[in-house]
């Protein structure tokens, strides 16, 4: 008797493996999109109350920043020559300064003075105190300041944020609208008005950088405080500080380290001079 060959058989066989196959990948991709969403919603709700630097949180803020400014400057460039320019960023200026009293003058009060940290004499301070003045009356003396002190400082305080409180607390929002202003304005300065650093401006900036070092260190050591991260404490975030080692010595690195990036700040427009 012949024996019946069932040649469907094989191609049912394979048919129901890749049909496991597939339901196993949809499975597991099920799997992988709960727990991202699973993820994604917990680290959203701890970051309401928290901030963690180098988290999505993190990378969205400073992505909005950034298109936020591009979009300042692609108007000032189109704007740029006219009335409207002036006035809108004289108002801005009066604006941002007068924000700029009311901050840390409620920080001074005595209900909330602490003199270890109240006092605004923290490099983006200062920073902050000139910007306003620097677009009024266009000294470059403080164009320089700006420029040298803005990006090479407070760029750094955007990157690795020195902040603690979650998205809940409006010190989060004046915290990456302070730094960010700086940060931006000089940009827009180098690119809407055509702001070209010289070696003056720079050795100027270095000068007052080693001013502000002679003036912050003994403040640091009489008061306990860490203004300018130059003090006896680490940043309550992850920095670069972390790693340059016990204080004092490490402020003699920060120094370096400053030098350094004022001295790349002041590169390209030294090769445009020269190619000139």
């Amino acid at each position: 008797m012949k024996t019946k060959v069932n040649y469907l058989e094989p191609l049912a066989n394979t048919t129901l493996l890749a049909w496991e196959q597939v339901s196993i990948t949809r499975c597991h991709d099920r799997v992988v999109n709960v727990l991202a969403a699973a993820t994604a919603n917990f680290m959203f709700h701890a970051s309401l109350h928290q901030f963690q630097p180098f988290s999505l949180t993190h990378v969205i803020i400073i992505g909005i920043l950034i298109s936020i400014w591009g979009c300042i400057i692609t108007w000032g460039l189109h704007h740029k020559g006219t009335k409207l320019i002036l006035r809108v960023e004289k108002g801005l200026a009066q604006l941002y300064l007068l924000l700029w009293i009311i901050i840390h003058g409620w920080w001074l009060m005595p209900a909330h003075f602490d003199p270890a940290r109240s006092l605004p004499i923290h490099i983006c301070d200062i920073v902050g105190l000139l910007l306003p003045l620097a677009l009024i009356w266009r000294k470059r003396c403080l164009l320089a300041l700006l420029y040298f002190w803005g990006i090479g400082f407070s760029l750094q305080g955007l990157l690795t944020p020195d902040l603690q409180m979650g998205l809940l607390s409006p010190l989060f929002w004046l915290f990456w609208f302070h730094h960010a202003t700086i940060v931006g304005a000089a940009i827009y300065m180098v690119v809407v008005h055509r702001f070209q650093p010289t070696r003056r401006d720079y050795r100027w900036a270095i000068k007052a950088g080693l001013i502000y070092l002679a003036f912050i260190f003994p403040i640091n050591v009489i008061l306990n405080s860490n203004y300018g991260y130059l003090g006896n404490q680490q940043p309550g975030q992850p920095s670069l500080i972390d790693w340059l080692g016990p204080w004092p010595w490490r402020v003699g690195f920060m120094v370096a380290l400053a030098w350094l990036g004022m001295t790349l700040l002041l590169l390209p427009w030294e090769w445009l001079h020269q190619k000139d």
